[in-house]
């Protein structure tokens, strides 16, 4: 199994912040290795100083789950099989925004998470480095078919 490269990890923040300055925002991007370890973070001028926590968490969250952040909060709701995983460790995060990120074997290498804007806005941050450098974007949920 491969890791994310310096270059990969820098143009997946690159792309996310330059993103969010298009739409008149100052979103944070994080991207973290396969193991949920922090690998990067930017946050632009006037960026908050919430958003670079909650960006890793939702990078983390995809990372261990290996899910996008926005099918995790089905999986924490009361009679789901995780209910409660949400209250086992203060880094799950149940808001959109996180994405994990496959090599071309479909074997998981890191994750990128984006806050700062709205819940799409957050989305495309992440999307559009993953897509600029090729990882897949189309994401189903695993549980879905069961």
């Amino acid at each position: 199994m491969r890791e994310l490269t310096l270059s990969e990890v820098e143009t997946l923040l690159k792309e996310g912040v330059a993103y969010a300055q298009s739409v008149g925002r100052a979103s944070t991007v994080a991207v973290v290795d396969f193991g949920g370890h922090l690998r990067g973070v930017l946050r632009p001028e006037k960026g908050r100083f919430a958003n670079p926590p909650i960006a890793e968490k939702k990078a983390w969250t995809s990372a261990a789950l290996q899910r996008p952040t926005s099918l995790v909060r089905e999986l924490m709701l009361p009679g789901a099989f995780g209910y409660g995983l949400q209250h086992t460790d203060n880094r799950f995060c149940i808001v959109a925004g996180g994405f994990p990120i496959y090599d071309e074997d479909g074997d998981l290498i890191g994750a990128i998470g984006a806050s700062g804007g709205s819940i799409e806005e957050d989305c495309e941050c992440c999307l559009v480095g993953m897509r600029k450098l090729g990882f897949q974007t189309d994401f189903v949920d695993p549980l879905a078919s069961k």
